[in-house]
Parts: C-alpha cells; sequence; structure tokens
C-alpha cells in the first residue's frame, strides 16, 4: 500500500500587514502629486518678472539720510541685475541688486541729503539671469 503524503500544515503566513498595504498608496500617492505638480508648473506660460519698488524705512545718519527700498517681484521669473532708481528734488540716488528672486522680494538702500518720505522711487531696468 503505498504511503499517505504528509496531511499540510496550515499556513503560517497571514499574508501582507494592512499597515505596509496602506503605507504603499500613501507612498504612491504622493509621488503621483509630485509628478503632476511638476508636470502642472512646466506647461504653465511664465510671467515675466513684475517688479515694484517702495521705500518701507528712513534712517538718519551722519552721512545723511538712509531709505531702505523694497523691490517685490510678482512674475513668475527671477529678474538680474535689477536697477533701483529714486529722486528727491535735484538728488537722484541709485543702486542695484544681483537678483530678485520669483514671487519674492530684495532691499536696497539709497543714501539723500534730506528726508526721503517724498522720494519717487522706482526700477529703471534689470536682465534675465
Amino acid at each position: 500500500m503505498p504511503a499517505k503524503p504528509p496531511a499540510k500544515a496550515k499556513s503560517e503566513d497571514p499574508g501582507r500587514p494592512v499597515l505596509q498595504w496602506v503605507m504603499a498608496v500613501v507612498g504612491a500617492v504622493v509621488t503621483l502629486s509630485a509628478i503632476a505638480i511638476v508636470v502642472w508648473e512646466a506647461l504653465q506660460p511664465a510671467a515675466p518678472p513684475a517688479l515694484s519698488a517702495r521705500i518701507v524705512a528712513v534712517e538718519a545718519t551722519a552721512a545723511g539720510h538712509v531709505a531702505t527700498i523694497r523691490v517685490q517681484n510678482d512674475g513668475d521669473d527671477t529678474a538680474a541685475a535689477v536697477e533701483i532708481e529714486g529722486v528727491l528734488g535735484d538728488q537722484t540716488a541709485t543702486a542695484s541688486l544681483d537678483y530678485v528672486p520669483r514671487h519674492g522680494h530684495a532691499e536696497a538702500y539709497l543714501r539723500f541729503d534730506a528726508d526721503p518720505r517724498a522720494a519717487a522711487v522706482s526700477v529703471k531696468g534689470w536682465s534675465a539671469p
């Protein structure tokens, strides 16, 4: 008589734990979201720098008055070699910034002989980085 095969033992492998599946799904969602954001940004048309300048502070010093100028960039591109000009009566002061990041700001300082709160400040130009 042939020998009986041994009885199968119950499997001790319960399969993958639920937490492992949940974390795999979370990882896939995060990865696909990051890829979707990068593709979306790449397909959007870029707006050129939109620069504006304003006086945010004035400090009196022994050498005159120093105006702190905040240059805001509301555009989608970074601006490099930004030229700023301030005019107060017959006095003109200029400064340049290396760059102003997209959707960011930078500060420059202009020196005047008189109190520059009434000075007209403007961005005269910039170049592409």
